[in-house]
């Protein structure tokens, strides 16, 4: 039994639009860690506050642009899910043990579970792309 080629539209919307908008949230993120490293510098876990938030700014622009053009897509979508698993990690679920900040963090943890899943499937289509 054959099936159908999807039409042009529909691969269009689920390959270059929905790359187009996974993406660039990483890359708006990105920058903004850039402009506003002073004010995110505070909620950094480990010393080196600003530096850090420095080095994930790099790493999200890199992983967004990476998926967005393509650049090594499968690198810059594997590393931002790395990004999301140490986010979840570091800032979202030690911020569930204060009530003060329980609803948002679990928020957090929820949609950066998600993104990493999103992460993880370009990851996936980008790698059988580039072979």
């Amino acid at each position: 039994m054959t099936t159908a080629s999807p039409p042009p539209a529909f691969l269009f919307l689920t390959r270059t639009v929905a790359r187009v908008l996974f993406a660039l949230p990483f890359i708006a993120s990105g920058l903004f860690h850039f402009i506003k490293a002073s004010e995110m510098a505070p909620a950094v876990p480990i010393p080196g506050g600003v530096v850090w938030v420095y080095v994930t700014g790099a790493g999200l622009l890199a992983g967004g642009l990476g998926v967005l053009f393509r650049w090594l897509g499968m690198w810059g979508a594997l590393g931002l899910a790395l990004l999301l698993i140490l986010f979840i990690l570091t800032v979202h679920l030690p911020a569930l043990g204060n009530p003060a900040m329980r609803q948002m963090a679990m928020a957090g943890v929820l949609k950066d579970t998600g993104l990493l899943g999103g992460a993880l499937t370009w990851a996936g289509i980008l790698a059988s792309n580039e072979q």
